[in-house]
């Protein structure tokens, strides 16, 4: 199992990827739940990674519902004072519960932002939803 900072590297490793909705592929293009699939690939959880598969080849988001039942089924909720590096956080910027993120550090998460319109890292602006920790990583 990758440590948190390996996961958080690759993570790292996406910034300025293009929004495209339904992609997944670094440097080429990334919705939210694909970049976090793709992250999840190249730090070898694949579990994870195949977890998002459901969500592939949509042009719209998934219905909130059911990204929180998907959320739920492959990762641990956690109090959002748990939080650390590599943990995602559910949020409801608008529209439903449709946006994940990654924590990278204390008050900052990178993310496939479409209203910047890539993959972005700044602080944390929004209260979370729902926090998840990926099984298996400390």
């Amino acid at each position: 199992m990758p440590a948190r900072a390996a996961i958080v590297a690759e993570a790292r490793s996406w910034i300025g990827t293009p929004w495209v909705a339904s992609g997944s592929a670094k440097g080429v293009g990334a919705n939210c739940l694909g970049f976090l699939a793709g992250v999840a690939r190249n730090a070898g959880l694949v579990d994870l990674a195949e977890a998002f598969a459901p969500y592939r080849g949509f042009a719209v988001p998934p219905q909130p519902s059911a990204l929180l039942r998907g959320l739920r089924r492959q990762l641990v909720g956690i109090a959002p004072a748990q939080a650390r590096a590599a943990d995602l956080l559910l949020f409801d910027l608008g529209d439903g519960l449709r946006h994940v993120a990654m924590l990278t550090e204390p008050g900052t998460i990178i993310h496939a932002y479409q209203t910047k319109g890539r993959v972005v890292e700044h602080r944390l602006i929004w209260t979370p939803h729902s926090t998840y920790r990926i099984p298996g990583i400390g």
